[in-house]
């Protein structure tokens, strides 16, 4: 039995967790909601600390066709997996990606010595990929008429010896260079979502169950990017503070008691921080201390 711990069918959210690639990342989001949160990949299990909710472990291409038909409630798969697999999911948060600091594209490439020069040139080519249906409506979208073939693994080594070119999924593009190839496209811009099932929706404690949860996600999400930040100004420092200081509204100023010193607390993006904090103590800032974050709700 899939989810055998709760028989009140009402009062339970089927939830599909994908792997393998995303177990780590996924795993770190769910703790950091407040979950305790296991993901057994021997058995394809997922422990979860919540009664009301049953998780099911499998691949996103796997998941989306199961939250579709109804056998699950909802699930966290990335958008790219949505429109290859042509399932009709309401998405309810957009998670970004889940490898920090990194943008995941579903590419065009082709090798850098070739003679193809534009989108025009594959006319009549070969072109490999594990995203043939994405690639068939890009295709079809720009009027080029070439041959897909599925192809899965390491498909930038079989370019150009078995194939023209490729589309494939790219984070930072070093692969792509290893091979000497060259992106002349992006298809599609990836990122992780959690989506549900429209009859799902219509339950009115399910949708509330899986909003609720997106709101931990997404704010959980957004801590991973983000730091607090405290610190000591003085009265005459406190203009030049706040006209350095980012924040997502405002930084909160507290005047210390009996002093003319303020308790200044902000949250800003962890890429900032490193030019921020010596700006601040130039201007003579006292008892910086930066901070992590377990959740940013906007």
């Amino acid at each position: 039995m899939l989810f055998p711990k709760n028989e009140m069918k009402n009062k339970l959210l089927k939830l599909g967790i994908p792997g393998w690639t995303f177990k780590e990342p996924i795993e770190e989001l769910f703790k950091k909601t407040g979950y305790d949160f296991k993901i057994d990949e021997k058995s394809s299990a997922v422990y979860i600390d919540d009664q009301e909710i049953d998780c099911f472990f499998a691949r996103a291409k796997e998941l989306c066709p199961l939250i579709e038909r109804g056998i699950l409630d909802g699930g966290i798969v990335g958008r790219a997996t949505r429109a290859e697999t042509k399932t009709k999911l309401t998405e309810v948060c957009d998670l970004g990606s889940l490898y920090l600091g990194q943008e995941t594209k579903i590419v065009l490439a082709i090798p850098e010595k070739s003679k193809m020069k534009s989108l025009k040139d594959l006319k009549g080519k070969k072109i490999i990929t594990r995203i043939p249906e994405i690639t068939k409506d890009f295709l079809m979208k720009n009027k080029i008429s070439a041959s897909i073939e599925f192809s899965d693994g390491t498909n930038e080594a079989k370019v150009p010896s078995f194939a023209d070119a490729l589309v494939e999924f790219t984070n930072t593009g070093a692969t792509l260079k290893t091979y000497n190839l060259k992106i002349i496209a992006v298809l599609i811009k990836d990122s992780v979502i959690l989506v549900a099932n429209k009859k799902s929706l219509k339950d009115k404690w399910k949708r509330e169950k899986i909003e609720k949860l997106a709101i931990l996600l997404k704010g959980a999400r957004l801590a991973q990017e983000m730091v607090g930040l405290m610190l000591h100004a003085s009265n005459e420092m406190v203009e030049e503070v706040l006209k350095v200081l980012p924040s997502l509204k405002k930084p909160t100023v507290t005047q210390l008691r009996g002093e003319n010193w303020f308790d200044v607390f902000t949250v800003a993006d962890k890429k900032e921080i490193r030019n921020l904090i010596p700006k601040l103590k130039k201007i003579g800032c006292t008892d910086i201390v930066e901070f992590p974050l377990n959740k940013v709700v906007i």
